[in-house]
């Protein structure tokens, strides 16, 4: 005989509306391609065809690789009269599987080509240089022995003549992927001034020694001064306070959306003003709708955009670097805007002065709209010094109405995400497993074990306690009824715990 209890519980009529688990996610803006210019607008466009990645994606990449290139040979002069790098610091936020990883190779293959030949010329040089420095080692040593009779002023005059010791060459490196805020300034030393750190695993960075609790702050102040221009330092026991002016950084730090809630979430992040100077894009993943027509013909005008983007970029990163020679800083040119530029820069900065008011649409992101004109001029001075190199004299108004645009992009972005609550992990496995119990699970009770046996790959490592807390999220949201208080049976077995399913299956 049938429960009655039982027969109510089973019916549609009984199960109450789950609740949702996670905020509703505002759809994002399109990204406006088309200000982006012919050569790197049609690369965007290009790689997010090949790839079949969303505009966005494909924009955050491209636009790295040109900052890369262009940061250490201009600095533009804001209409308040500041000079500011051009470097931009970008953060994509993407699934696994959304093939961020191949539309970043594409993006900076110029850069990667580039640096391995930089590595070879460092190899063949390696012995030159090693006979040399023996050299004048040996050259030293005979000066001060026959010098050192003659009394000190001899010794100084023959060190004179000798000259400085033959210096190592600059390390052969354009991108750091990983490490050490202390390790990306030892390279600042060695390497070349302009550097990009630039990650399609951003995990790795978040998780890093870097933003431990204990060097989070020096990380994210260090990154902060790099984007302002000002000098980095660092400071030893062995070696002292080491004050580099001069360099430059691009940062681009691909990561997962489960991640991203911790940078983008984070109340010192926010708080220090790392959040303002990142630009930041989250688009809707094309998982599932990624078909192919193996027999279509292939549209030869994406290699076209792809190859001449790549010849540009090469271009670019191959010419000489504005360096002084003994310090081994920049000096990069100096480019102000054109009088209608500056008419359009301040019509904007006014706009984003008002909108931060109280009250009004722009308070919650006030530190990221107060720093946006800004970062308005730098993508306008990206845009136009890599179309038109060192032949640029000023900043002209079409560029900055194409960096404004580009700007009001990355503002959607940063009120749709950023300094939103980091999410609970669990309430973010609990999500994962209402919509495998909603598309996959078929029976109407789960269990501990089944979800742990069964269920969605990362809920197989686990523990029976963490399941436990995801179960209960579920139960409070109403995705899974009480536990039974006599267990059930759940795949052929019989449990001693199960709870109901009240999703609704797909």
């Amino acid at each position: 005989m049938i429960d009655i209890e039982d027969k109510i519980r089973d019916s549609e009529y009984a199960r109450p509306e789950p609740l949702p688990l996670t905020g509703e996610v505002i759809p994002p803006q399109d990204f406006p391609v088309s200000s982006l210019g012919r050569v790197i607008g049609g690369a965007v466009t290009a790689i997010s065809r090949k790839v079949q990645v969303p505009v966005a994606l494909a924009a955050n990449s491209v636009l790295s690789a040109c900052s890369l290139a262009v940061q250490p040979h201009a600095n533009v002069i804001l209409p308040t009269g500041q000079d500011r790098p051009i470097s931009l610091f970008l953060v994509t936020v993407a699934n696994s599987g959304d093939r961020k990883s191949t539309a970043d190779e594409i993006a900076t293959d110029e850069i990667a080509r580039f640096q391995r030949e930089l590595q070879e010329e460092h190899a063949g040089r390696e012995v030159e240089l090693f006979a040399k420095k023996l050299a004048w080692d040996t050259a030293k040593a005979e000066a001060l022995t026959h010098s050192k009779k003659k009394g000190r002023d001899a010794v100084e005059q023959a060190l004179l003549d000798l000259g400085p010791r033959p210096s190592d060459p600059m390390t052969p490196v354009m991108t750091v992927r990983v490490g050490t805020t202390q390790g990306l300034i030892k390279q600042f030393e060695t390497a070349r001034p302009s550097l990009g750190l630039m990650s399609d695993e951003g995990g790795s960075w978040l998780g890093g020694y870097g933003l431990s609790e204990d060097n989070r702050l020096f990380t994210v102040s260090t990154l902060s001064d790099l984007w302002d221009g000002k000098p980095v330092q660092r400071l030893t026991g062995s070696e002292g306070v080491t004050s580099l002016y001069g360099r430059r950084l691009t940062f681009h730090m691909m990561i997962q959306p489960v991640l991203a809630g911790r940078l983008l979430g984070d109340i010192e992040f926010k708080g220090q003003g790392f959040l303002s100077r990142l630009l930041v894009t989250q688009p809707i993943s094309l998982a599932g709708t990624r078909f192919v027509d193996p027999t279509a013909p292939v549209d030869p005008t994406i290699a076209e955009d792809i190859a001449a983007f790549n010849q540009r970029l090469a271009n670019v990163i191959r010419a000489p670097l504005p360096i002084d020679q003994d310090t081994r800083a920049l000096r990069p040119k100096r480019l102000p805007l054109s009088h209608n530029a500056q008419q359009l820069w301040w019509s904007f900065a006014n706009e984003m002065e008002e909108r931060i008011a109280d009250g009004k649409d722009l308070e919650d992101v006030r530190g990221f709209a107060t720093k946006l004109p800004e970062q308005a001029a730098r993508i306008a001075a990206v845009l136009a010094v890599f179309q038109f190199g060192l032949r640029t004299e000023a900043i002209e108004d079409d560029f900055m109405a194409c960096g404004i645009s580009v700007a009001r992009y990355y503002l959607s972005e940063a009120v749709r995400l950023i300094g939103v609550a980091s999410p609970n992990p669990i309430l973010v496995d609990a999500q994962i497993v209402s919509d495998w119990l909603r598309k996959s699970w078929t029976e109407n009770l789960i269990s501990i074990g089944a979800i742990q046996r069964l269920g969605p790959a990362p809920m197989r490592k686990r523990s029976a306690d963490q399941v436990r807390d995801i179960i209960a999220a579920l139960v409070r949201h109403d995705h899974l009824s009480d536990r039974l208080p006599n267990g059930g049976m759940v795949s052929g077995k019989k449990v001693r715990e199960a709870w109901r399913v009240q999703v609704r299956h797909a």
